[in-house]
């Protein structure tokens, strides 16, 4: 049950709070008071998709708030969840900011939108002004038929096995193929795969190849700067070296380095210089002992590097990549040269899963068609409650013996409104005042088999009037007995019955509008709904007949 309810920066509210009670609340109010806005910070709760143009102009964010009595269902969805509960008590709340982030959380843990709604779908139901579309869409009557037969589990079932038997059935079509095509994908695949392996490719060879080319390719000169580098620093022909210098040097004062200890300083530089030196030589000695140019290995390297590259433009941009399609290659034609004995394990396991889908479908079909003969006597009943008397229903359930992903079935509903009349799908003579009735009846039906606590039903009342309103209000003053029930109405007989009665209005304050929500008191109520009968100014007479209506209402 709905107890509490927050709203603030949602559009042109600023910041509304509400209690609700229990049985029968309306909330009313004039054309564009922001009923509307209500119920999209409710379904905002419920994890519909979050809007940003919902944000209050001028806010960073905006919050809708709920506090609920939970139910079994709900709090044994908490539980499954780890999250905390205390006294049955369930806060779920939504934040959306300017930039459309979204955070919800329950009971303070935040939630996912499909764990939001999981858990609001136990929680509370919203009949919006659409929904009476889905009675004009004969393949969503299944989905009504499916929530009274409460066969959510036999349901789950079927469905598993029918995505096991899509998958299958792709599977098996991936691997048909007419006998020519088949043989030309293998020719090609061989082709592939013995050019990748003739090359026997190292993953990093590339760019070893490309170092080694740089050398040979630069062979000679390399040859000659070393040479003259080791000359100039060890063995030169032409006068003393660098070693040959640096080893005069430190000669010449060996006899005195004891003397002066700045010359033992420079002594033991000169001295660690002719080890670099000596060092540095035999490195480059024993480089250029391996420098040769080899006009044939350059050639070698370059023929590499040109297959490489070929193997790259043709099978991926690295040798990495080329590895990998090898692999896929590899994969693919081991599966089409299986192909024939893969499809015949793929039949089999198609004929059972369709075997297992049969039955578990036979097993749905007459769950819902038992459903059906129980549903469609108790919508002529509620039809009759509504001022629909002679009406006659029907929930047609057709075995087509094939299998869509719901069931092995056709659901459509029926109603002939007038007697003598034969039964018609209900999408071609039901007026609006009638789909609401229909729907309304479905909808204190179902009210009995869920563990769902509040109904909100917004303008269930369109197309009717008179007697039929007072029916329609009393259907639902019968539904708030064991629910919790809101309805947003124009209708006075509707609003006369409530047990509580809120008043939506917009005011400005001359630069932003405003919507509040008030509950109104006896006077407040007999006002408000004058301005129903009147349609506008409240008049005495209107007034009075207010009064009655309250009064008779109470009686």
């Amino acid at each position: 049950m709905l107890n509490h309810l927050s709203i603030k920066n949602v559009a042109v509210i600023d910041e509304l709070e509400v209690s609700i009670n229990n049985g029968v609340s309306v909330l009313t109010g004039e054309t564009g008071a922001g009923k509307s806005i209500i119920i999209d910070s409710i379904n905002m709760l419920l994890g519909d998709r979050a809007n940003k143009d919902l944000v209050r102009f001028g806010a960073d964010k905006a919050v809708v708030q709920a506090v609920f009595e939970g139910n079994c269902s709900a709090l044994r969805i908490l539980d499954e969840n780890d999250i905390d509960v205390c006294d049955n008590e369930i806060i779920i709340s939504r934040r959306v900011t300017q930039d459309g982030k979204s955070v919800a959380r329950v009971n303070g843990t935040v939630v996912t939108l499909g764990l939001l709604r999981e858990i609001s779908d136990c929680l509370i139901n919203i009949h919006g002004q659409h929904d009476n579309q889905a009675l004009l869409t004969p393949q969503k009557h299944i989905n009504f038929l499916d929530d009274y037969a409460d066969d959510k589990e036999l349901l789950n079932n079927y469905h598993i096995l029918y995505v096991n038997m899509r998958e299958t059935e792709r599977a098996l079509a991936a691997l048909e193929m007419d006998e020519k095509e088949k043989m030309q994908k293998i020719d090609l695949l061989e082709y592939q795969i013995k050019e990748i392996e003739s090359a026997k490719l190292v993953p990093g060879e590339d760019a070893e190849l490309k170092e080694q080319r740089g050398i040979a390719a630069n062979a000679e000169k390399i040859k000659i700067a070393v040479n003259e580098a080791y000359e100039n620093i060890y063995e030169s022909s032409e006068g003393p070296s660098a070693y040959d210098s640096l080893s005069l040097a430190l000669n010449s004062l060996s006899e005195i380095c004891e003397i002066n200890p700045a010359i033992k300083t420079v002594y033991d530089a000169i001295s660690e210089a002719v080890y670099s030196v000596e060092d540095a030589a035999h490195e480059l000695k024993s480089f250029g002992d391996t420098v040769e140019f080899d006009e044939g290995t350059l050639n070698e390297i370059e023929e590499r590097l040109d297959l490489i590259s070929k193997l790259k433009r043709k099978y991926g941009s690295t040798i990495e990549a080329v590895l990998e399609f090898l692999k896929n290659g590899k994969n693919e034609l081991e599966n089409i040269k299986l192909s024939d004995e893969r499809s015949a394990e793929l039949c089999k396991e198609l004929e059972n899963i369709k075997n297992k889908l049969k039955t578990v479908g036979a097993e749905l079909t007459n769950v819902r068609k038992n459903a059906a003969l129980e549903l469609q006597q108790k919508i002529e009943k509620a039809l009759s409650d509504l001022n629909m008397e002679k009406s006659r229903f029907s929930v047609q359930v057709e075995d087509c013996g094939n299998f869509f992903e719901n069931g092995m079935n056709r659901v459509e509903f029926l109603i002939s409104t007038n007697p003598g009349e034969p039964l018609k799908p209900l999408v071609k003579i039901a007026s609006g005042g009638e789909l609401s009735r229909v729907m309304l009846a479905i909808k204190s039906i179902l009210a009995d088999t869920d563990d769902v606590d509040t109904l909100i039903f917004d303008e269930i009342d369109t197309g009717v009037s008179g007697n039929t309103a007072l029916k329609i209000a009393k259907k639902l003053t019968e539904i708030g007995k064991s629910k919790q029930v809101i309805c947003i109405t124009h209708l006075p007989q509707l609003t006369a019955a409530a047990d509580t009665h809120y008043l939506i209005e917009k005011n400005t304050d001359g630069t932003m509008a405003s919507t509040t929500l008030t509950e109104l008191d006896l006077a407040g109520r007999e006002n408000e709904l004058a301005r129903i009968i009147d349609g506008g100014d409240v008049s005495e007479l209107a007034l009075r007949h207010a009064r009655e209506m309250l009064k008779n209402a109470k009686g």
